[in-house]
């Protein structure tokens, strides 16, 4: 009768914009590189919590969820 479960919401990473990997500048590398990305380990969406969500609509951060 305990369980809680909070609403969480996901949305596409903004660094990767839901690649999983993103490209390096070339001119820090003189190649070209790509990197996968540890902001949403390497799978394109982070979960936030819907608390979360509304404070960063608030403040512009957010714009568009999935």
């Amino acid at each position: 009768m305990g369980i809680k479960t909070e609403k969480r919401t996901k949305i596409i990473c903004p660094t990767c914009k839901g690649n999983g990997f993103y490209r390096v500048a070339y001119h820090l590398t003189h190649e070209e590189t790509h990197a996968q990305c540890e902001d949403c380990d390497r799978q394109g969406e982070i979960y936030l919590d819907v608390p979360n969500v509304k404070s960063m609509r608030e403040k512009g951060i957010l714009w568009n969820t999935y």
